[in-house]
């Protein structure tokens, strides 16, 4: 248990993602307080803590901010550090990515250009072998990115409808079968954004670089509903057409003719695991089986095809995890991504008890999907990470020569325009010669963006200057 406490409450929600990322790590008592003082040309941070007899360690940093959005970045940046090693040295832990915790941490490597390797290294205390990775990602990412900010943005459309809910999920997404009444409004209502926000971006001058359906599980809605979301996502002249089919239960001969008529180019078929004993404990309808005849129905039909593998998911071994990795690679598809299990608050498996310690087995498993995809001719091309990940590790995403997901890459890096319809989805309006990203968020719940729809179209009409 670490209980920390800081002078000012400004920073605290950030910083207690470094110490709760430590108390992973670590079972020593700590008591940790940290104030920290603007002064001229110089930040200073103070930590004080009782263990060893009172400890005491002072930190103090260059400061010429030349704004306040550059003087809050620096800050938090600096206080982390500054916890980052005073934990190290009082718990005796080290995490992976240092005292790193946002959510990009290839974004960030690329902004800092030739300074990055140092700085992560030695300023981040990030692992080597975790810079090795980040740099391998931004220098797979070259010559794929986006050309044009300013000019080509992408669509997303959120379908947030399920077979079932799996235990590890918090997203906004629902069983099929409860929601039978809403699925009609929330079409109807889908399509009329759609529509919008394709008629705003011809307006300003954008072309649609992706166009990116997912969810939930879009293929959860019936076959003419979303015969109808495909239809008004269609003839952009996307490079990209992508739908999240991940239920491979959902994959029917009748919905892959669906995608070709209407321009998809790529889909999901995401197993997370094949063990089938844990897709039963993760609250899934479908076998190992049916992912590997989807898959194979998807590839003949002439798909692009990305899959997702989860590691540490409750109940298997590392072993497990390594034999679904061998399988995927087998199977071949064009891009894997391999995701580290989170919790966040709204999952069954959190609310019901269940938590991931196992810090060491979860590096074997990532390890060995980079080593394996690696040598089966994968490059990693994306990266995220999130707050509660098992081993405080990554999601990375895997591609075959010429075959990265540019939505993937658009959303993580930041550097296009995203025109977003449906429930949570978050339109966002990224504009690089400024160094600016505004965001537009819908209602989060379905029912929610449907009895509020005037107020959903009134919001997006004012953030995209239509009002």
């Amino acid at each position: 248990m670490i209980n920390f406490s800081c002078n000012d409450a400004a920073y605290l929600n950030d910083l207690m993602e470094l110490v709760r990322a430590f108390e992973q790590r670590t079972d020593e008592d700590v008591a940790l307080s940290l104030s920290y003082f603007r002064l001229p040309g110089e930040f200073r941070a103070e930590l004080h803590s009782d263990k060893l007899g009172g400890f005491v360690k002072f930190r103090r940093f260059p400061y010429t901010p030349a704004d306040g959005m550059e003087a809050k970045r620096l800050e938090k940046r600096f206080l982390k550090m500054a916890i980052y090693d005073a934990l190290v040295f009082l718990t005796g832990a080290q995490l992976p990515y240092g005292c790193l915790t946002g959510i990009r941490p290839t974004k960030l490597y690329a902004e800092l250009g030739d300074a990055a390797h140092d700085t992560f290294l030695k300023d981040f205390s990030v692992r080597p072998e975790k810079v090795e990775l980040i740099e391998r990602i931004v220098k797979e990412q070259r010559g794929v990115r986006n050309p044009d900010p300013e000019k080509a943005a992408d669509l997303f459309v959120f379908i947030p409808f399920c077979p079932t809910r799996c235990a590890y999920c918090s997203f906004v997404s629902m069983p099929v079968d409860r929601q039978r009444k809403l699925l009609r409004p929330y079409t109807d209502d889908l399509k009329e954004e759609i529509l919008y926000l394709r008629e705003t971006a011809r307006k300003k001058g954008f072309s649609v670089r992706a166009v990116y359906i997912g969810g939930g599980t879009p293929t959860a809605l019936p076959l003419e509903m979303l015969d109808e979301v495909l239809a008004a996502c269609g003839g952009t002249g996307a490079e990209e057409f992508t739908v999240e089919a991940g239920r491979p239960d959902t994959i029917t001969r009748d919905a892959l003719a669906l995608f070709k008529e209407r321009g998809v180019t790529r889909v999901s078929v995401n197993p997370q695991t094949f063990s089938d004993e844990t897709l039963v404990r993760i609250g899934r309808r479908h076998t190992s089986a049916d992912v590997v005849k989807a898959y194979a129905a998807a590839k003949k039909a002439g798909f692009d095809v990305n899959m997702d593998l989860i590691a540490m998911l409750p109940g298997e071994s590392a072993e497990d995890f390594f034999r679904s990795v061998d399988r995927a690679a087998e199977l071949s598809p064009a891009n894997v991504t391999v995701h580290t299990l989170y919790l966040k608050k709204g999952s069954d498996l959190r609310t019901g008890g269940y938590r991931s310690t196992e810090n060491a087995e979860a590096e074997r498993m990532v390890d060995y999907a980079l080593a394996k995809l690696s040598a089966e001719g994968y490059e990693p091309y994306y990266m995220y990470r999130q707050k509660y990940t098992s081993g405080n590790l990554e999601n990375v995403g895997y591609t075959k020569p010429g075959k990265a997901c540019l939505y993937n890459m658009d959303i993580m890096e930041e550097d296009t325009t995203i025109f977003a319809a449906g429930a949570a989805a978050i339109s966002k309006r990224v504009t690089p010669s400024k160094n600016l990203i505004e965001r537009c968020a819908n209602y989060k719940e379905p029912l929610e963006y449907v009895k509020h729809f005037d107020a959903v179209m009134a919001r997006q009409r004012a953030f995209w200057g239509e009002e």
